[in-house]
């Protein structure tokens, strides 16, 4: 063979073999960089991981312990990675979001929403937690409420009231001006002789009290006696009936399913860059924003709003412990929303975080514990 035709030869045998050995450079680099991943996560600086203060999610002790969902599932994570972390509590979910997005904390764990702001902010990961925005109803009980409930319906029985009334001015006129003309002076004492007379007998006919100090004495009186009774009997059948059922709806109606539609004409609020403010910017529906939920919801029991709008899990704890006599959490949700670990755009974390996440949250255990916190 010809030093020409060897080095042709050798030439197509190059390019058979280039694309192969580049998909064998990019293999190696892959990993090489999930090397420098896993070698950065297991080197000697502790991850620096933001925590944000709402139970049952992350709170922590009086001694400095960390507890909550959200810390138990991180503490999983951190021992799949091999990793080593540092606690940082943040009241506030602003200033938190704030040291994620400018580098100072590799995570963010805890009662954090994913919504398209923050999605613009930070990095999220798969989803820890399911969650979603619910509404914060004052509960319908006690005396007075009865008594502003009764009130209410009578209001709109207004009508058949009103017809009650003057059907029974009727009866009583009529008695009256039928028995008037009589004259047994022996049967002064119970004869319907003034209007006044004809009046209470129409009442005592209509309660059913019948007392029978005042009886008609000719017979066209007993006949418009025997309208007056059979005619008051469906009346008030029908009033009591009216008034149970109203008071029976408006009782199913403190317990009834609410909605978007019902948030409408009400007092709004929520606890000022939460999950629920961002849901009611969102959707343009004026509130009134607080310091915290715990402010928001102290000013839900004292009457000063009508609704407070936050994610459920922590809402639905705060009310059943802090104010389940005055306050209850609305069935369904307003939205469905996930909850995950926020991380610096373009994290390195987010791929090995993301696998453990995957690997803990499908298991049973993982479920049956996390369960564990809102059963508390």
């Amino acid at each position: 063979m010809s030093v020409l035709a060897m080095t042709r030869l050798r030439g197509v045998e190059s390019k058979l073999f280039r694309p192969s050995e580049s998909r064998f450079a990019a293999a190696a680099a892959v990993a090489a960089l999930w090397l420098f991943v896993l070698a950065a996560i297991a080197e000697a600086r502790p991850l620096r991981v933001a925590v944000y203060d709402a139970a049952p999610y992350a709170s922590a002790t009086p001694d400095g312990s960390f507890g909550g969902a959200s810390v138990e599932l991180w503490r999983r994570v951190a021992e799949d990675l091999g990793a080593t972390y540092q606690f940082t509590l943040f009241p506030k979910m602003e200033e938190l979001l704030h040291g994620v997005e400018e580098g100072r904390f590799d995570a963010a764990i805890g009662a954090i929403t994913i919504t398209p702001d923050r999605a613009e902010r930070v990095e999220f990961s798969y989803p820890a937690h399911r969650s979603g925005v619910a509404a914060a109803l004052r509960k319908s009980r006690g005396s007075s409420a009865a008594i502003a409930s009764f009130g209410l319906v009578a209001y709109e029985l207004g009508p058949l009231f009103g017809l009650m009334i003057g059907l029974l001015c009727i009866a009583g006129i009529a008695m009256w001006l039928v028995e008037r003309l009589e004259r047994d002076a022996s049967r002064t004492d119970s004869a319907v002789r003034t209007l006044r007379d004809g009046l209470y007998w129409a009442v005592v006919t209509m309660t059913t009290v019948g007392y029978g100090d005042k009886t008609p004495k000719t017979h066209l009186g007993r006949f418009v006696a025997t309208l007056w009774m059979l005619s008051s009997v469906a009346l008030v059948s029908l009033l009591s009936a009216s008034l149970v059922s109203r008071l029976t709806a408006e009782q199913l109606g403190a317990t009834a399913r609410f909605g978007q539609s019902d948030l409408w004409g009400k007092r709004i609020a929520a606890a000022a860059a939460s999950s629920g403010a961002e849901w009611l910017e969102h959707h343009r529906i004026a509130h009134k924003d607080y310091p915290n939920l715990q402010d928001a919801l102290e000013a839900l029991a004292a009457g000063r709003e009508d609704v407070i709008v936050n994610s459920v899990g922590v809402l639905r704890y705060l009310v059943t412990t802090r104010f389940s006599k005055s306050l209850r959490v609305a069935e369904p949700l307003l939205a469905p929303a996930y909850m995950a670990v926020a991380l610096p755009t373009n994290s390195a974390l987010k791929g090995p975080i993301d696998r453990a996440l995957m690997r803990i949250t499908e298991s049973p255990e993982w479920r049956q514990a996390e369960e564990g916190y809102f059963a508390r």
